[in-house]
């Protein structure tokens, strides 16, 4: 089985061009790419990881967030789309199955549609097609008081990562830790 460890996770990253860190393994094709919300990183696949095992899985973290450079153009689901289309390219993934957690999956619609011939499939999460979050929602009011440097222990992060399911405490700290570092 594939591990989840969250402290040897970072390590396993490479950079695919100069733009996307990646994580991958090895295994059966049509590969999957995991594609993470806002202010993730490919560590919120960590846990769905070993339920996987035996599949070829392409786990990048979008521009700006983790290991990937923000980089000098925009961050809307468009401009993210166009970075997993050429991690396919370069990793010459054969029309892979895009999994799309929150804004990975706005990403993954957005890459189908502008890429068909290179998309096989989409699994999609937690995803809308149009956002409609009021300015007086708790998540756009948190959002909009962060400042950097953000610390990993702002409170912001309890309603952020807020699971009913226990979830890891190490998974936790190490996402919160990832976000806090977004620019």
């Amino acid at each position: 089985m594939i591990s989840a460890d969250q402290a040897g996770w970072n390590g396993r990253k490479r950079k695919v061009g100069a733009e996307t860190a990646c994580l991958e393994i090895a295994g059966r094709e049509p590969a999957l790419v995991l594609v993470h919300g806002f202010s993730d990183t490919s560590r919120s696949f960590s846990l769905l990881a070993p339920h996987l095992a035996g599949r070829r899985l392409v786990i990048p973290d979008l521009r700006g967030h983790g290991a990937s450079p923000a980089g000098t153009r925009g961050f809307a689901p468009a401009d993210f789309a166009e970075d997993v289309a050429s991690l396919i390219e370069r990793l010459r993934l054969e029309r892979p199955v895009l999994v799309g957690h929150s804004l990975g999956s706005m990403v993954a619609i957005e890459a189908a549609a502008r890429y068909p011939e290179m998309i096989g499939g989409l699994v999609l999460m937690a995803g809308t097609l149009r956002p409609q979050i009021g300015e007086d929602h708790p998540m756009t009011i948190g959002v909009r008081a962060l400042r950097d440097p953000i610390s990993p222990a702002n409170p912001f992060y309890d309603y952020w990562h807020a699971c009913e399911a226990e979830v890891p405490a190490d998974f936790l700290t190490m996402t919160a830790k990832e976000a806090s570092a977004m620019p």
